[in-house]
C-alpha cells in the first residue's frame, strides 16, 4: 500500500455497493466496494459535502437498507471523512447527468486526487480531468495497492 495519503471522493454507487450490513459483521469477506470504503476511511482522506451525504442516504434508503443501518453508515462516513465546503457552482466540464456534477465539484473544491465511480457519465470525463483522476473501484484499488 502506498504511504501517501490520497484524497478521494466516492460516488454514491460506491457506498451502495459497499452496503450497510457489514457494519455489524467482519470486513474479512468484504466485497471490493466495502474494502475500498474501509481503506479510504482508515488510511486515506475521504471527502464529502452535505449534498453528497444527502444522496448517499437517499440511495441507501431507495435500495431498502434499514434506516438504522443507513444512518449508522452515514455516521461512519461523516466521522471518518473530511467535509468539503463547496465554493464552485459548476464543473468546468459537467457530466451528462446533472446529479453527478456535485461529485466533480466536491472533488475539485476538495483538491481530491481521485473521484471513484462506476457511472459511465463520470468515467467518460476522464480525459477532461487530469486531476482529480476519475476511475472505477478496480482502478483505484490497483493504484492504492489494495
Amino acid at each position: 500500500m502506498t504511504a501517501d495519503v490520497v484524497r478521494i471522493v466516492l460516488d454514491s454507487n460506491q457506498i451502495v455497493g459497499a452496503g450497510s450490513r457489514w457494519l455489524d459483521e467482519s470486513v474479512a469477506n468484504a466485497n471490493d466496494h466495502r474494502r475500498l470504503l474501509v481503506c479510504v476511511a482508515r488510511e486515506h482522506s475521504g471527502l464529502y459535502c452535505d449534498e453528497i451525504i444527502d444522496e448517499y442516504l437517499e440511495k441507501l434508503l431507495e435500495r431498502r437498507h434499514p434506516p438504522e443501518r443507513a444512518r449508522k453508515l452515514i455516521t461512519y462516513i461523516i466521522g471518518s471523512f473530511t467535509r468539503v465546503a463547496l465554493v464552485s457552482e459548476f464543473a468546468p466540464v459537467p457530466p451528462v447527468d446533472p446529479d453527478d456534477e456535485v461529485f466533480l465539484i466536491c472533488a475539485l473544491d476538495g483538491d481530491a486526487d481521485w473521484l471513484v465511480s462506476e457511472d459511465t457519465d463520470l468515467l467518460d470525463l476522464k480525459a477532461n480531468y487530469p486531476r482529480p483522476k476519475i476511475g472505477n473501484c478496480q482502478e483505484i484499488m490497483h493504484a492504492l495497492g489494495v
